[in-house]
């Protein structure tokens, strides 16, 4: 599976409007080694296989990168959406040092840009920009972070279509986890095997976790791939999030093996659930997360448990955490999608996590496993 040339006209006349709109000679983004941030991606449909990467949309059918490992150039032209790659170079001005700043500067020198929008200005390299504005004075930089989020937010059919697939394995690997999840064995050899199934099924990367509950009351030596032993009768917290083809999916919930889940644990996982399912039934488009989330608290409030903070979830795609639901507003939209999961103060990390897509009517879960405690004997 793999994104169209359909998809990419699709993004790239959207920024191409956001262009016009600020009047920019070109829209810049870039990541690191594994596209931490990934609105590069989102631009070139490229993920940076060593270091750095910058992409430069400067009109809806020319999109060029910059990759600060040269070996990656023609990969990167190759399977990626860029019409063109290009090394790092010196400064045009000084001189020295290649940089990805200094062959930005030579490409618009080369185009006449004045106007630059910046995915994200606030974490753009202060020496990259430094050194374009020593070769280019005057230049213009505007940051563009919220119109280029807000489109990534709302997902195509296409993107659907990964996001579905990486809920599919998601779900796989948690059928399979009565066979890992046994005492004796090691955190890290329960996350093996999980991460074991999901390469095997093409997933790029993932955050999986194993830890146990109650969060920060037992001995850890280094996270998420503890050495320390599965406790019999201990419940522990596992994660299980599959990056396929760029697109995460996510499903997390408690898991005991010869024993039970303590009665007051229980009670603020069940708590959370309904809170859960009350927030779901306003979750539609047109409705703001704002109101979602004083319905989730409510329910809490009802049943005895405050909630810690406004974060119930975050927005999931290209980037696991891709929004933290902060209590900002944000009005639903049909092909947004999240991860859900409510906290009850004084229970942290007690959860159950699913991936969410904002449907013309309403919610569908796209991770479809039982919601019910895994007790395993």
């Amino acid at each position: 599976m793999d994104l169209s040339i359909t998809e990419r006209d699709r993004r790239w006349n959207a920024m191409s409007a956001i262009m016009d709109a600020e009047d920019l000679g070109a829209i810049v983004a870039h990541s690191d080694f594994g596209d931490a941030a990934s609105l590069q991606r989102y631009i070139s449909n490229f993920r940076s296989a060593y270091d750095h990467v910058a992409a430069m949309l400067f009109s809806a059918s020319e999109c060029e990168v910059i990759l600060a490992h040269p070996g990656g150039i023609a990969i990167a032209k190759a399977i990626s959406w860029a019409t063109e790659g290009h090394p790092m170079a010196p400064s045009p001005v000084s001189g020295g040092r290649p940089t990805v700043g200094g062959q930005m500067a030579e490409q618009f020198l080369k185009r006449g840009v004045k106007r630059v929008g910046v995915a994200g200005l606030e974490l753009f390299p202060y020496g990259w920009k430094a050194t374009i504005e020593e070769a280019i004075p005057g230049i213009v930089f505007v940051d563009v972070w919220e119109q280029m989020h807000a489109l990534r937010l709302v997902k195509s059919e296409e993107e659907l279509v990964l996001i579905r697939e990486s809920a599919r394995l998601s779900d796989l690997t948690w059928e399979l986890m009565p066979e890992f999840f046994h005492p004796g064995r090691k955190c890290c050899e329960v996350l093996a095997d999980v991460e074991q199934v999901l390469r095997s099924h093409g997933c790029e990367d993932f955050f999986n976790m194993c830890m146990p509950l109650p969060m920060l009351q037992r001995p850890l030596d280094r996270s998420p791939y503890s050495a320390l032993p599965i406790l019999e009768g201990v419940p522990y917290l596992l994660e299980v999030s599959p990056r396929y083809a760029g697109y995460f999916a996510q499903q997390t919930m408690p898991v005991v093996r010869g024993g039970s889940i303590p009665d007051e644990m229980r009670a603020a996982y069940d708590a959370v659930n309904a809170a859960r399912e009350k927030g779901l039934e306003l979750a539609k488009p047109g409705t703001d997360l704002v109101e979602v989330g004083e319905a989730i608290f409510a329910q809490l409030k009802r049943d005895g448990f405050e909630a810690p903070g406004p974060s119930f979830g975050h927005a999931i795609g290209l980037e696991l955490e891709d929004n933290h639901i902060d209590g900002s507003p944000l009005i639903l939209e049909e092909g947004m999608t999240f991860i859900f999961h409510p906290f009850a103060a004084g229970h942290p990390a007690v959860m159950r996590a699913d991936t969410y897509l904002i449907t013309a009517s309403g919610t569908e879960r796209l991770t479809t496993g039982s919601t019910e405690i895994l007790e395993l004997d």
